[in-house]
């Protein structure tokens, strides 16, 4: 046991909902590869609401939106790159100068005309309303994707922490929901409940043992065999590796019902000979007390194992195959306890039965609740037709509500309406589009597949078809983005609000866009190759009834309309993935129950060695399901996650009392020498008494989760307080009603006339060896959960650069890199699956004073070619950059906002800053120290005697501009060439590392061939590659011009 007990801190819970399929159903795999493909994970999402006449559109409003934006991205488990919200979020404008990608807080000031005007950018941008931002301005998201959903609780704890602090006006209210909220909630809401009510419901059954005994003794053994049961399953389930998940919360509850039954029945055996015979040996009295239940013990022991392992072999969701399994294991370990420990206790403390029951033995009376039983045998065995038609027209009933059982499951309705987190999925689904996600994940059957017009117009009815289903509020993919950017290039027109026609038009879209973003900015809706993409629909509503329909509906559509041999499209994501787990719920409870059914059937006929007498022992748990059934559509309980096991544990629990009924039966007819009346009488007082305080303490048991703030919780303990009822009842009155109306041979058969009668006068002289161990110690388990903590970065003391360092740093900055350049350029692009984007292009550079002007005019691929980029860089950081990009498509040069310095250059990993320092350093924006020398190797083979320099920003400020907390770069000393550089991001964690390879000398001029740089945060990688590179031709300055873009030099 000890082993056992030292795995359970190895314990975890898995609350996703991805947990109920197995790792290898089909719909599982594909969410999990689209979740790979497109960065797709089950979102924590944050909702601002302002019922103001601006509604969110205020200056304070917004200045909370860029807070939280910013303060999430400190969070070590929030993907920092995929923040989405009004202040992540681009505007893509346009005039008759050209496009314009610039950030929506761009202007944002304390002037409610700034926020005006961001309402008129966002309200002008289709793709965002409903979306992010509610129609009626009242409402603004803030979606955080999450990097491991295996620690979402206690970022969901980070989460709420943060919104506490958060510096909020009191006319702004923040709502926390989404998929990633209620898995993060879910765990602790659970436990937190389970806390309260497991203490409860085994306290109840501690009283309801001292109140049947009057002593504290049986209370204490029977607490121990429950702990041992409950716990070492537990350590069981820790040491291979099995989940706790949520419906694990159900398990200890049932072992405690299941496990002090045994003890019971055998404390009221003991008890009542030790009351009838205060004289004999208590020793021997545990010894004949074995020899009597040890029979019906094992009996109830194997069926009710055998109804566990049904659940396991019919269940498909492993929750509940582990369910199943681990409960057959906890109730085989209470069976072993009660057989071993509780005699071997008893005979250390030796107990005595309550002066009450000593006295009423010999006065021949019995207590009132035994009375009471003798009362309802009475009734039973006298009205035994009666008994008999009543339970028949429940059953009736039953089978009539199986048939309109009503399948349905949602996540949020786990939780009691009054939680913040219930309201805050309500309000977000009022407001905006809803919190409940679909994917439609459509591939083209070649690379760049998504260029043609084609393929995209399906796209396009395939979205506004989706768009017409019930409970859809909204749907966005790359169709909105191209109509958005086709809209800006023309104009600014909203008749152009519609998708390019020209394949090649649509490709120069994306590289125009690229201009002004970062390389995985469309990640999350297109592939690398542009062959796969993805369609997001949002539902106001998550449960399987609301959104079956709209899935059968679109699978269809997708199978008769849409598929063909360009392209296809699949369902996925978090609605679909919830629609497969439950669509054969229903399917799978029937024929769980079937299988229990069937295998405690074939348990009970080879114990008692009669296929009836199995029969007769089904009877109450069959009328305790039907009428739980009834019950359940009486009261509009659905059939799902919780409620669906019930049928199990309804027979794992019931089928004891009809188990324990029939064998005592066939005890009182053999003692009472084949008299039916008698043996019947004669199964109230004692084994009706005690499967009476044994249906107590487990009805109530159960009963305590009514109160449950987990409403499924609640349900279930409903639906089993109904189940064990009906179980005990039915086996008190009806099953006695039956053998006494059928006389079954199973029972009259156990008794033949020529035997005799000794179990009243048998003196058993069975005298075990009386080796037993020394007094049982009480035993106690301590439960350490060791808290996830998360500890900010130290950062970095500001200090003065050294003089060293800016000597070195002067060394740099004064190395040649020529007045002017012509190369070719060939930038290689590599996603984190390793997909490649190769462009190749004609580049040139030239000085003029502090301005420095490059041009790049693409050769290479087919459906770039002819497209031409010109920036002019300024020396001054307050002056914006001009850009132009040339569409040989439009055969128009576009003007394209001015990028940041820390933007990303045309859809590298590398910034603009990078660009124009081309291995230089900044003075004015880092501060240098030197930290050490050492020689730098890299696969090519090249090496370098090195100096290494730390540079910190100077201020916080530089660091957001720049994007880096620090930098680290190794300087050749031999020619104080930059030869590698490392970065961190804000939150001081490894960001990108710069190697620079092949360095030659070129007209003088020390030259760095290939630059590759690594970003470890998306695993994206890209490499320039220079080549033809000519110091000395003359740079002509009509190359720089607009007139030069369109001709294509």
């Amino acid at each position: 046991m000890a082993a056992l007990l030292s795995a359970l801190p190895t314990l975890y819970k898995d609350t996703r909902s991805d947990a109920f399929l197995a790792n290898d159903n089909p719909a599982l795999v594909y969410k999990n590869k689209v979740k790979a493909q497109f960065g797709l994970s089950d979102p924590i999402v944050i909702a601002i609401v302002n019922k103001s006449e601006n509604g969110v559109f205020n200056p304070d409003s917004l200045a909370l939106v860029a807070w939280l934006s910013e303060q999430l991205t400190y969070l070590d488990n929030i993907n920092s790159d995929r923040i989405t919200s009004l202040a992540t979020e681009n505007n893509i404008s346009g005039s008759e100068e050209g496009m314009e990608v610039i950030p929506f807080f761009e202007e944002l000031s304390n002037e409610q005309a700034s926020a005006d005007l961001i309402w008129q950018q966002v309200s002008d941008f289709p793709l965002y309303m409903g979306s992010i931002v509610a129609d009626n301005k009242q409402s603004t998201l803030i979606v955080a994707e999450l990097l491991d959903e295996n620690e979402v609780e206690s970022t969901y704890q980070q989460v709420l922490k943060l919104i506490a602090q958060a510096p909020k006006l009191p006319g702004d209210e923040i709502h926390v929901a989404g998929e990633g909220a209620v898995s993060g909630y879910l765990g602790s809401y659970i436990d937190a409940d389970a806390q309260k009510l497991n203490p409860i419901a085994g306290l109840v059954i501690t009283l309801i043992i001292l109140f049947a005994f009057r002593r504290f003794s049986p209370a204490l053994l029977a607490n121990v065999i429950i702990a041992a049961s409950v716990l070492m399953t537990l350590g069981v389930m820790a040491l291979v590796g099995v989940p706790f998940f949520v419906i694990t919360n159900a398990l200890p509850v049932i072992l405690i019902g299941i496990s002090v039954a045994d003890s019971m029945h055998i404390f009221s055996h003991y008890f009542d000979l030790q009351a009838r015979r205060p004289l004999d040996d208590k020793k021997q009295l545990i010894v004949e007390t074995l020899v009597e239940m040890w029979r019906p013990i094992t009996l109830t022991t194997l069926t009710t194992v055998a109804g566990f392992i049904g659940l396991y072999l019919a269940a498909y969701m492993p929750p509940f195959k582990y369910f199943g399994l681990f409960t057959a294991l906890g109730v085989a370990i209470a069976w072993i306890y009660s057989l071993i420990f509780l005699p071997a206790a008893v005979a250390i403390i030796k107990p005595s039965a309550s002066k009450s029951m000593v006295r009423r033995a010999k006065q021949r009376k019995h207590d009132k609740f035994a009375e009471l039983m003798v009362k309802l045998g009475h009734v039973s065995l006298k009205h035994h037709k009666k008994v008999i038609s009543f339970f028949g027209i429940i059953m009736l009933a039953g089978l009539f509500a199986a048939s309109n059982l009503t399948v349905d499951e949602d996540r949020i309705e786990t939780f009691h309406s009054k939680e913040a987190l219930y309201k805050a999925d309500k309000t977000i689904n009022h407001y905006l589009d809803g919190t409940n996600n679909l994917d439609i994940v459509i591939e083209a059957n070649e690379t760049e597949g998504l260029f043609e017009p084609g393929i995209l117009n399906k796209i396009q009815a395939l979205q506004n078809f989706v768009l017409t289903l019930p409970n859809v509020k909204g749907a966005t993919s790359i169709v909105d983005y191209l109509k958005q950017m086709n809209r800006s290039l023309s104009g600014g027109d909203k008749s152009e609000y519609q998708l390019p026609n020209d394949k090649a038009l649509i490709a120069q879209y994306f590289l125009i866009y690229s201009a002004s973003s970062d390389p995985t900015d469309f990640e999350n809706v297109i592939d690398y190759d542009y062959r796969v993409t993805n369609i997001r629909v949002q539902f106001n509503k998550g449960s399987y009834q609301d959104t079956r329909i709209a899935i059968e509906t679109l699978q269809r559509y997708i199978t008769e309309e849409f598929n063909d041999s360009n392209s296809n499209a699949t369902l996925s994501g978090r609605v679909n993935l919830n629609y497969h787990w439950i669509k054969d719920l229903g399917e799978s409870h029937f024929v769980g129950l079937a299988i229990s059914l069937m295998l405690v059937w074939i348990v009970s006929a080879l114990l008692f060695r009669s296929f009836s007498a199995a029969s007769f022992a089904l009877i109450p748990v069959i009328s305790s399901i039907l009428l739980v059934y009834a019950a359940m559509v009486l009261f509009n309980i659905k059939l799902g996650v919780g409620t669906s096991m019930f049928a199990s544990v309804a027979i794992g629990l019931g089928v004891d009392f009809a188990i324990h009924t029939i064998d005592r039966l066939r005890v009182t007819f053999k003692l009472n020498a084949g008299d039916w009346d008698k043996a019947l009488a004669e199964l109230y007082p004692l084994t009706g008494r005690t499967l009476f305080f044994n249906y107590i303490a487990i009805a109530l048991g159960f009963g305590v989760l009514i109160s449950s703030q987990v409403v499924p919780l609640a349900n279930f303990g409903t639906i089993v307080f109904i189940s064990v009822s009906t179980s005990f009842f039915a086996s008190m009155s009806l099953l006695p009603a039956l053998i006494k109306l059928t006389k079954p041979a199973f029972i009259s058969d156990y008794y033949t006339p020529s035997e005799q009668s000794i179990m009243n006068s048998q003196n058993i002289n069975t005298h075990p060896k009386a080796s037993y161990s020394r007094a049982l110690r009480s035993l106690a388990l301590i439960f350490f959960i060791a808290s996830a903590s998360y500890f900010a970065f130290n950062q970095q003391a500001q200090a003065a650069s050294s003089k060293e360092g800016i000597e070195i740093v002067n060394k740099v900055n004064n190395v040649d890199d020529g007045q002017q350049v012509t190369r070719k350029l060939t930038m290689t692009m590599i996603d984190k699956r390793g997909k490649t984007r190769v462009r190749e292009t004609q580049a040139y550079r030239k000085y003029y004073d502090q301005e420095k002007r490059t041009v790049l005019f693409y050769k290479k691929p087919t459906n770039v070619k002819g497209t031409a980029f010109l920036t002019f860089d300024y020396k001054d950081t307050a002056k914006d950059d001009d850009q132009w990009l040339y569409l040989p498509a439009m055969r128009k040069v576009r003007r394209i906002s001015a990028s940041d310095r820390g933007d990303y250059f045309l859809g590298t990993d590398f910034t603009y800053e990078d660009i124009m320092l081309e291995g230089k350093l900044e003075l004015t924006d880092y501060d240098f120290s030197v930290l050490r020398n050492e020689k730098v190797s890299f696969e090519s083979g090249e090496s370098f005697d090195s100096v290494v320099l730390q540079g910190i920003p100077k201020n916080t400020g530089i660091a957001k501009d720049l994007g880096y907390s620090r930098t680290l770069i190794w300087v050749d000393t031999t020619t104080w060439v930059v030869v590698r550089a490392d970065y961190w991001d804000l939150k001081n964690k490894p960001l990108k590392s710069l190697a620079m390879t092949d360095i030659r000398t070129v007209d003088n001029i020390i030259t760095r061939h290939i630059l590759t740089i690594n970003n470890h945060k998306t695993g994206h990688k890209t490499i320039f590659k220079f080549s033809d590179v000519n110091y000395t031709s003359k740079v002509k300055n009509s190359l720089f011009s607009k007139r030069a873009l369109k001709q294509g030099r």
